[in-house]
């Protein structure tokens, strides 16, 4: 009996510990791919870190249509980039401050360019308690040329 009471004590004062030191961390997300400066809302072109596309978790990446990409803008939030072109593909949790994205666009002669996009969030979120949202600040591409995917001609 005395065991039993033990070994469910210590069960629960472990799940404890994990439930507490799990809500005391902030952004808690993984740092393979984090770009320097990224925490802070702001990096610098020279520092990007794009995560090798082998690791992302939607193999392959998605189609996407240039005009959902074209309305990504600064002050758009996460809601509403996860509406336009869906979750990151990647691991990062809804506190990272960056996303990255595998994108495939149609182009003409019914060709697929793969491209991958990175969106900087700022820093001032604090979060769902205060019905806080994370902007999007900055965008980057690699290859660089495929920013003309957020830039369509009309």
């Amino acid at each position: 009996m005395k065991k039993s009471v033990y070994r469910y004590g210590l069960l629960a004062t472990t799940a404890l510990l994990f439930t507490v030191t799990g809500c005391t961390q902030k952004n808690i997300m993984p740092s393979w791919h984090l770009t320097p400066g990224a925490q802070h809302g702001s990096v610098d072109a020279n520092d990007l870190v794009f995560p090798d596309a082998k690791k992302a978790w939607q193999k392959g990446g998605t189609i996407v249509s240039h005009d959902d990409v074209a309305r990504i803008r600064v002050g758009t939030t996460k809601d509403e980039i996860y509406k336009l072109i869906g979750t990151p593909h990647f691991s990062e949790g809804f506190n990272a401050r960056e996303w990255d994205y595998i994108l495939k666009f149609h182009g003409a002669n019914n060709s697929v360019e793969t491209c991958q996009y990175k969106i900087i969030f700022d820093n001032s979120y604090e979060g769902r308690m205060r019905d806080d949202e994370f902007f999007a600040t900055e965008f980057y591409w690699h290859p660089a040329s495929c920013d003309k995917h957020a830039h369509p001609e009309h």
